[in-house]
């Protein structure tokens, strides 16, 4: 059987999902700064893909830079028994960061850890 593989786990500002499934991402980005902390980010996307040998839930944890979890994104369920490929999107209003830092965004599948990216929280100057 076949290994699940992580493709792709990327933050923007919003997705749209066509009638045929298609997804369009808008706004791709890897960092944020804010004038302050805690920040809050007003509309947060998240896309992931990734191909699994069979049944099983893949989703999206968000990992503070101390190490402790921000959030845990509801998986998504697969039952089918063949090897396919999975992706899903989630859209978070008003995500609360606590602190400057290293994010890391980590794709699941079945609580085995498959690919991560990170979005650097950095501030800024107030004018």
């Amino acid at each position: 059987m076949a290994e699940a593989v992580g493709h792709a786990v990327l933050a923007c500002d919003g997705v749209a999902r066509d009638p045929s499934g298609k997804i369009t991402l808008y706004g791709l980005f890897d960092r944020i700064s804010a004038p302050k902390f805690p920040a809050v980010h007003p509309l947060f996307s998240i896309y992931w893909r990734c191909f699994v040998p069979g049944p099983g839930r893949a989703g999206v944890t968000i990992v503070k830079p101390d190490g402790s979890v921000l959030t845990q994104l509801e998986p998504t369920e697969s039952g089918n028994e063949k090897p396919h490929a999975l992706q899903g999107t989630y859209t978070i209003g008003g995500l609360e960061f606590p602190a400057e830092g290293d994010y890391l965004l980590v794709l699941n599948f079945n609580d085995k850890e498959l690919l991560k990216s990170f979005i650097v929280l950095t501030s800024r100057p107030t004018p």
